[in-house]
């Protein structure tokens, strides 16, 4: 069974709200909004620099012993140009150094030598005699020359060494070849003309040899006592002694310029020296 409903009161029926009055026509309108204030710019951070490597320290340069990286010296000029040289390094067997007995071994050896150079000495004087007349013309020792009368000095010169043990080697029986002695001209340079005029050249140039003649006079003396004991050095050490090469083998030097320049083959007049 269902309740009985109150009854409702009647409402009341609403005005309508009244319409907003609206601006007039004429009236201006309102200014625009004004636009806002420009903001401040944002500073940008530059991007970081790259990290700059700090500078390379030179290298240390190894540590060389004193010496052992140097370059090696230049080879000296010659004094005059003709040299007579020396191999000083070269051994030898000790018993050429028994007194007496060792350099007789050796003469005994060079027998060869002497007969064939006696004959050699003999062409060598005779071409004394046309040798001159190249010199006169064009004022140069001939290469025909120094192979002939040079070859005959440098095979006199390796015979005289070996005979008082300043060479090692036995000599070549020729005017060339490879040994411990060895002498060399400078085959371009120039002679005076005069030089080659028939005897008159030869006996100038002789007359002005004779301060050489006389010091290799006393100088040979001395050479030849030094031979006396120029032994034992081979004996004991199976070497020719330095100071023997500087005074024996100097004064086989100066003999040889002495001997080249009263033959015409230098041009220059020979120093008083014992070295090249």
């Amino acid at each position: 069974m269902t309740e009985p409903t109150e009854p409702t009161e009647p409402t009341e029926p609403t005005e309508p709200a009244p319409p907003a009055p609206q601006p007039p026509e004429d009236a201006a309108a309102p200014p625009p909004a004004a636009p806002p204030p420009p903001s401040a710019p944002v500073p940008v951070e530059p991007p970081p620099a790259p990290p700059v490597a700090p500078p390379a320290s030179p290298p240390i340069p190894p540590v060389v012993p004193a010496g052992a990286g140097a370059p090696p010296p230049e080879p000296r000029q010659p004094i005059y140009p003709m040299i007579t040289t020396f191999d000083e390094t070269v051994t030898m067997s000790r018993l050429w150094g028994i007194p007496l007995l060792g350099l007789m071994i050796r003469w005994i050896l060079l027998l060869p030598h002497y007969i064939v150079l006696a004959f050699y000495g003999i062409v060598v004087v005779l071409l004394q005699l046309v040798i001159w007349i190249p010199v006169l013309v064009n004022g140069q020792y001939p290469a025909w020359g120094y192979s002939i009368i040079g070859g005959f000095i440098r095979w006199v010169t390796r015979v005289q060494a070996y005979a008082i043990l300043a060479a090692a080697a036995y000599p070549p029986l020729s005017t060339g070849g490879r040994h411990d002695v060895d002498v060399r001209w400078d085959e371009s340079q120039l002679i005076a003309r005069w030089a080659g005029i028939p005897l008159l050249g030869v006996l100038i140039r002789s007359i002005l040899l004779i301060p050489h003649l006389v010091i290799l006079y006393f100088l040979g003396i001395a050479v030849g006592f030094l031979g006396l004991v120029t032994w034992i050095p081979v004996l004991l050490t199976g070497r020719y002694g330095d100071w023997a090469y500087r005074i024996v083998g100097g004064y086989i030097r100066w003999q040889n310029r002495t001997t080249s320049y009263a033959l015409l083959m230098t041009g220059p007049y020979p120093p008083f020296s014992l070295d090249d």
